[in-house]
């Protein structure tokens, strides 16, 4: 098991050997003779946080893994049941799980309605740092695997990814796995690349940006005699804490706070650093993680009363010095931020991967979100990560599996208006394209409401055939 992995339970493990031949074939070799195990419930999850994070480094990820706990115990975890799908070498599921044997993992979450599941499940990062974890040739592969395996247990899934470059090259489905998937992908910026100086460093960003990190760090010492605390826990008490969130610019939850400072101040890899005037009052606050030269602030919050002096802007020239004192070459910001150092970072892409079970409630569901956003100006879900992928009108569905490969009758379902009104022995018929497949479906009534026939699948609908679509 190694040093760091204690020993657990899976839920269930799967072994898969066979998959569609992908294009890149060294994701085929990297992914053939493989399988799946299954991790269910927060102190499941938590018995493997130094193995994830020692792979999380392994591959390049670093500080993806960090502040796990913090991220089950966060407000968007409660009510909702984590799950980790991994992909491991080999197909003996007794195996002991391994640096060496670990090829990949997503975290899920399902939504929960009081006590029930929902089978709704999503990962729980939209930026995808820290949902997908894999090397960069395999990752949308063991996303689909991990979605296609989730799936199985719900509805509908989401796997959000980060990508190079935004290409959907690589994700393959089993072949007997039945549904449908859509996939969009968003442009990300949330990292600056650190020179081996402070002054090289702001030479990489654009002038007015480096004029005023100057400027303004200049301005808060004048104003504040301030010194920036590269360990900030030991001097903040419990109650300077609450008087520092009171006095922010966008205050939260007390509770919030303590479990953001608690992950960043006393946990293995991380910091916790600020900006303290002479009087001894704290005007910044920042807190993370790092791993290897790698730093993610996860959190920041600065004093309301100095907005005039852009105090994010001269914080943000403290870290920047300091983490290039310590030898980082990346500084992540969780989210990515406003500021105008942004135009800076380099351009990745989150892909969000999108798998759900056939059916027309399903069907209604997908296409009333984007409506519902039409309807209250965009601010519905806000913070959903399943509703914000949702929200588009234009994603695209297709089958998991093309038609081709099914065994069975395409059990077809309506999204579509009437295609066509048929006439037969004097009484009139609604004519349908099956969404599925793109065959002509004639509907019969079963169960109090009009349901497609159980058809042949169409195996390549050609123009004349779906005119009116």
């Amino acid at each position: 098991m190694g040093p760091h992995c204690p020993p657990h339970t899976f839920e269930s493990a799967e072994s898969v050997s066979a998959f569609p031949a992908p294009i890149d074939s060294s994701i085929e070799m990297s992914l053939d003779g493989t399988h799946v195990r299954h991790l269910r419930g927060v102190p499941e999850i938590l018995a493997h946080k130094h193995l994830l994070e020692d792979f999380a480094a392994k591959i390049g990820q670093h500080t993806s893994m960090h502040g796990l706990g913090f991220r089950l115990e966060h407000d968007y975890a409660r009510n909702k049941v984590p799950h980790l799908i991994s992909v491991v070498a080999g197909l003996d599921v007794s195996a002991p799980l391994t640096l060496d044997s670990l090829l990949g993992c997503v975290l899920f979450f399902e939504y929960r309605l009081w006590s029930w599941n929902t089978g709704f499940f999503a990962t729980g990062d939209s930026s995808g740092i820290s949902s997908v974890i894999a090397p960069p040739g395999i990752r949308a592969q063991v996303a689909a695997r991990a979605a296609s395996t989730i799936l199985r247990k719900g509805k509908i899934a989401l796997a959000c990814f980060r990508s190079d470059s935004g290409s959907l090259d690589g994700i393959a489905f089993p072949a007997e796995q039945q549904g449908l998937w859509a996939a969009q992908v968003r442009g990300v910026q949330d990292h600056l690349h650190l020179g081996p100086t402070y002054d090289r460093t702001l030479e990489r960003l654009g002038k007015r940006t480096r004029t005023h990190l100057r400027y303004y760090r200049k301005r808060v010492e004048a104003n504040t005699g301030c010194l920036f605390i590269a360990d900030a826990a030991p001097y903040i008490s419990k109650s300077q804490l609450a008087s520092i969130n009171l006095t922010s610019l966008k205050p939260i939850s007390q509770s919030i706070l303590d479990l953001q400072f608690h992950a960043a101040a006393e946990r293995p890899g991380g910091f916790l650093c600020g900006l303290r005037a002479r009087d001894g009052g704290w005007l910044s606050l920042a807190g993370g993680w790092r791993q290897n030269h790698t730093s993610l602030v996860q959190w920041q919050m600065n004093a309301s009363k100095l907005q005039h002096l852009s105090l994010c802007t001269a914080f943000r020239a403290y870290l920047i010095e300091h983490e290039v004192s310590l030898g980082t070459t990346t500084l992540r910001f969780h989210g990515g931020t406003t500021h105008s150092m942004v135009h800076s970072f380099r351009q990745e892409y989150a892909v969000d991967l999108l798998l759900r079970r056939t059916g027309p409630f399903l069907a209604f569901l997908v296409r009333l979100v984007p409506r519902l956003v039409e309807m209250h100006g965009g601010r519905a879900g806000r913070g959903n990560f399943l509703v914000d992928a949702l929200r588009s009108n234009k994603l695209e569905w297709s089958l998991l599996c093309p038609p081709g490969r099914q065994a069975d009758l395409c059990p077809g379902y309506f999204e579509r208006d009437v295609q066509e009104i048929i006439e037969r022995k004097g009484a009139k018929f609604c004519k349908y394209y099956c969404a599925l497949c793109g065959r002509t479906v004639e509907p019969v009534n079963k169960d109090g409401g009009w349901m497609p026939q159980n058809h042949a699948p169409l195996e390549a609908p050609n123009e004349s055939q779906r005119g009116g679509m």
